[in-house]
């Protein structure tokens, strides 16, 4: 019932933190990052992403890498860890403009097929290898991003368009007010 509290330290009783930490050390240049987070050296950076070293990344250093790098996988592996969804960057909620909803559907729907061929990989195997879990991983998360994205724009676009009928019918100075 009580997990050591050691384990925990390390990371042993989190296992999708201890992936995102993989997953962001092979994806990411660790030099690069560690000298836009303002870290002494990318070696300290190694360090702190390997789980049986003595220190661990704060939440403060967390926040600075994951700015540096603009990678979230590690907020994710936490957020994973408490049983919620992926994150979504408000930068991209801000960029939605910039791709179609045609092209955002097909995203989710390449990343959503990735997927199936994952798991049509793993039956076939019988198991799933630790790069299947991490590119199953991704390609979730970002179909799930993408989906939130994909509903904000639904309801942004729906919302205007419901206010341009309701003010059609408005005097001009009146269609001015409630659009502001």
């Amino acid at each position: 019932m009580y997990t050591n509290t050691i384990d925990i330290q390390k990371g042993l009783g989190q296992p999708h933190v201890l992936g995102a930490m993989r997953r962001f050390a092979e994806q990411q240049n660790l030099s690069e990052v560690a000298d836009r987070a303002g870290m002494k050296s990318a070696q300290i950076l190694r360090n702190k992403l390997l789980p049986n070293q003595p220190h661990q990344m704060t939440i403060h250093e967390l926040v600075s890498v994951s700015r540096a790098s603009g990678n979230r996988c590690l907020v994710d592996g936490i957020l994973m860890e408490l049983q919620c969804a992926p994150s979504v960057a408000l930068q991209q909620l801000t960029d939605a403009n910039k791709t179609s909803l045609t092209d955002r559907a097909l995203e989710i729907t390449a990343n959503t097929g990735q997927l199936s061929s994952i798991a049509l990989d793993a039956k076939a195997r019988c198991g799933v290898t630790e790069r299947m879990r991490h590119e199953a991983v991704q390609r979730a998360s970002s179909a799930m991003s993408e989906l939130a994205v994909f509903c904000y724009e639904i309801e942004k676009h729906c919302l205007s368009s419901m206010l341009s009928i309701a003010t059609s019918s408005l005097p001009s100075e009146q269609q001015q007010s409630v659009l502001s």
